[in-house]
């Protein structure tokens, strides 16, 4: 009986191990800095190329980067932004990977 239990407990683990395996968690990307517009990215393939949109003042700013071993970047825009503006950012990964965020106007009337 104990065998059996046993044979029975490793068999589970095995068939449930390619499933873990082969969980990857969703990519994200964080505004954490709005002046200068910082972008942080995780849980993107690792050597990814990461195309970043940022849609503010009506006009596109795109930054290439790529994410690193774990899956992670970190991208710094230098162009005037401000706090009385919605910010969009989207990244496009040349292996799938998509993200997006907003980051809503914060000045104060």
């Amino acid at each position: 009986m104990r065998r059996l239990f046993l044979v029975v407990a490793a068999f589970s683990v095995v068939i449930a191990l390619p499933v873990s395996i082969g969980a990857r968690a969703r990519p994200t990307i964080t505004v954490t800095r709005v002046v200068p517009l910082t972008v942080k990215g995780a849980n993107f393939v690792p050597g990814e190329r990461v195309t970043l949109t940022a849609q503010l003042f009506g006009t596109n700013r795109t930054k290439i980067v790529t994410a690193g071993r774990r899956g992670s970047f970190l991208a710094i825009y230098r162009f005037a932004s401000g706090k009385c503006v919605g910010i969009r950012v989207v990244a496009r990964g040349n292996k799938g990977s998509r993200a997006t965020a907003y980051v809503p106007p914060s000045c104060r009337v």
